[in-house]
């Protein structure tokens, strides 16, 4: 019977038979699974019919033979054709060289003594080496010497510019305070000489004139002489502003010092003088 089974059954027969245990046994596992998961149990009821269902299995087409290409002929390679190996030339025959004579005069003079090398010098003796050492130091011993005398002559000469300094400073001060007493002493001189040649107007003698002052410019001559007499400022009276500048042309020669240093500090090439004399105080 089993000779009888189309082919397509005998194909298909075994993972049938296997889908259909696999379907039972999970049909089995749900219907256990059902059957605990309720509390009560229901008493098994027959079916009044069962409907069953023939599926029919189709058999699968034969897949197609796959087809054989022929494989190709190999073609024969060439035959090389191999040539004969070349002969080896012979090789040529060396002739022996004649063997060089020395004449009996180069062979019978002597060859000359070998040269003796001089001895390296020995270095030097522990005496030698403490002299170097001590000349050494007292060489490095005159130079820090005169060294310290160079140093010590910068100061010295440092000290006596600086002494020197001072002292012009010194004679500086000295002249400047020489030159303003002779200055002070000059301006006195002037203005004496102007008060000297000054006359009190009649109109201003019965006259109350305290604080009366009249400022005046004089230009001077080195010589001493009168270059001009302008005045700066008035008193308020024009008979006393006169007769301070009558005064003052009166005066030929104003004293004046010889020294032109003395002359140019003092700023007499042109004076500014206040005149107040005295006797205007008197009634």
């Amino acid at each position: 019977m089993s000779n009888s089974l189309p082919e397509s059954l005998k194909i298909f027969g075994v993972p049938v038979a296997f889908s259909v245990v696999v379907h039972l046994v999970v049909a089995v596992a749900v219907f256990n699974s059902w059957s605990f998961s309720t509390s009560e149990p229901k008493a098994f009821e027959i079916p009044n019919s069962i409907r069953a269902e023939v599926v029919t299995i189709e058999a699968p087409k034969p897949a197609p033979k796959p087809v054989v290409k022929p494989k190709p002929t190999p073609t024969p390679k060439p035959v090389e054709k191999t040539q004969p190996a070349p002969k080896p030339k012979p090789k040529p025959v060396e002739q022996p060289k004649p063997k060089e004579t020395v004449p009996k005069e180069l062979a019978s003079t002597p060859t000359a003594p070998p040269v003796e090398k001089e001895p390296k010098p020995a270095g030097p003796t522990q005496a030698e080496l403490e002299k170097a050492a001590a000349e050494a130091a007292a060489k490095a011993a005159a130079e820090e010497a005169a060294l310290f005398d160079d140093f010590l002559a910068d100061l010295d000469a440092e000290d006596a510019e600086i002494d020197n300094k001072l002292a012009q400073l010194e004679a500086d001060k000295a002249r400047a305070e020489q030159i303003g007493a002779e200055i002070n002493n000059y301006r006195a001189a002037i203005t004496q000489q102007i008060s000297s040649r000054w006359s009190r107007p009649a109109e201003l003698r019965l006259k109350d004139l305290t604080g009366l002052e009249a400022k005046v410019s004089v230009k001077l001559l080195p010589t001493g002489e009168l270059s001009s007499v302008q005045l700066i400022e008035s008193s308020g009276m024009a008979t006393y502003d006169q007769s301070v500048l009558r005064a003052i042309e009166r005066v030929r020669r104003f004293e004046v010092p010889e020294d032109p240093e003395v002359f140019e500090a003092g700023g007499f090439r042109s004076l500014s003088i206040t005149f107040i004399p005295e006797d205007l105080m008197q009634p």
